[in-house]
């Protein structure tokens, strides 16, 4: 079962500068279930994150609510955010509305939380969706693109189990073009035929919040089964994309194997900046320093910004005004062409 780190109190220090344990609990756990620690830790993280969390809590059912499903999860997650502000809490409800039959057998934590996300859809899981391109380039230049929403960003762990995997690499290398062999050479429409490919992923529009799927999982042919890469993680606490910078404020953390193990989290509180470990039932204290060389590391949330997401708002305001007077512009053109008196021959 996974542990998580404490913070040590100096005994020397002033009464008055000490807090109790129970002052250090100010969250609540998770009741297991059986094995639903994958299911408490994504419940956590998406808790903990501010802009899910006042979503859901301002969620009303309104007549054009057409998705059940939808609609009964949302008031499952109002039902239990309000619980842990007070309480423990138990996730019956939740595992009841994901239809989950048996909660004594462990499911991978980054499909629940991707399922979450989809269920209760936009505009509650809006901060977790961006835009990427899927783009393919043959040898004479045909450019094909496919554009779709994604939740988190799957990145290859190509390092053996005693190395290390460097995430700002990883996710560089998720973009850096690549040529397929022929054996993956896709068929192009012009070309009519099967071509040498380039293919590259390209970010279109930027989510609030981040998410990295470190892949640990993955099909080992000599073997012929899934197996587990426990290498360690140099996870940065920040990281940049094009002009947005994001923070580290959340790490899904597995220990174990395929065939079992345990999950927990580790997250920085928006409310007052400090790092807790939420392990089923138990909340303590952490800090950033237990994800150093993590060889637990799972799944990354950073969170962008607070002046990105201001940038990104007064440049799509400017662009949104730019067009607007581009198109003013425009209609004032063609109204003065057409008004304008025929020149008799």
């Amino acid at each position: 079962m996974g542990s998580c780190s404490s913070v040590n109190r100096n005994p020397a220090a002033k009464p008055h500068a000490q807090k109790t344990r129970h002052e250090d609990m100010r969250y609540n756990g998770l009741k297991n279930q059986g094995s639903t620690c994958y299911l408490n830790t994504v419940l956590q993280c998406l808790y903990m994150t501010k802009d899910f969390r006042t979503a859901v809590e301002s969620f009303k059912q309104g007549p054009k609510d057409s998705s059940q499903g939808s609609v009964d999860l949302l008031l499952q997650l109002q039902t239990l955010f309000g619980t842990l502000k007070v309480a423990r809490g138990t996730t019956r409800g939740i595992t009841r509305s994901l239809r989950i039959r048996n909660v004594h057998e462990q499911q991978d934590a980054v499909e629940y939380y991707q399922k979450i996300l989809k269920t209760v859809g936009p505009p509650v899981s809006q901060v977790f969706e961006g835009k990427i391109s899927n783009n393919s380039k043959c040898l004479k230049g045909h450019i094909f693109q496919e554009k779709c929403s994604f939740i988190t960003i799957p990145l290859a762990i190509e390092v053996g189990h005693n190395e290390v995997f460097n995430v700002n690499e990883g996710l560089k290398a998720f973009f850096k073009p690549s040529t397929l062999d022929e054996d993956n050479w896709l068929y192009c429409d012009q070309c009519d035929q099967k071509t040498e490919s380039e293919t590259w992923n390209k970010i279109e529009e930027i989510p609030t919040v981040l998410t990295l799927h470190l892949k640990r999982f993955d099909f080992d042919f000599m073997q012929m089964k899934h197996v587990k890469n426990h290498c360690a993680m140099d996870i940065p606490l920040s990281l940049q994309i094009k002009d947005y910078e994001y923070d580290l404020y959340a790490v899904i953390n597995h220990k174990g194997d395929r065939s079992g193990g345990h999950y927990n989290a580790v997250i920085k509180s928006f409310e007052d900046d400090q790092w807790y470990c939420f392990d089923d039932s138990s909340v303590t204290k952490d800090s950033n320093g237990s994800l150093q060389m993590s060889r637990f590391a799972y799944l990354l949330m950073y969170r962008q910004r607070a002046e990105s997401r201001q940038r990104s708002s007064v440049l799509c305001k400017l662009l949104q005004s730019r067009a607007l007077w581009i198109c003013l512009f425009s209609s004032i053109c063609f109204f003065l062409y057409v008004s304008k008196p025929a020149r008799r021959v």
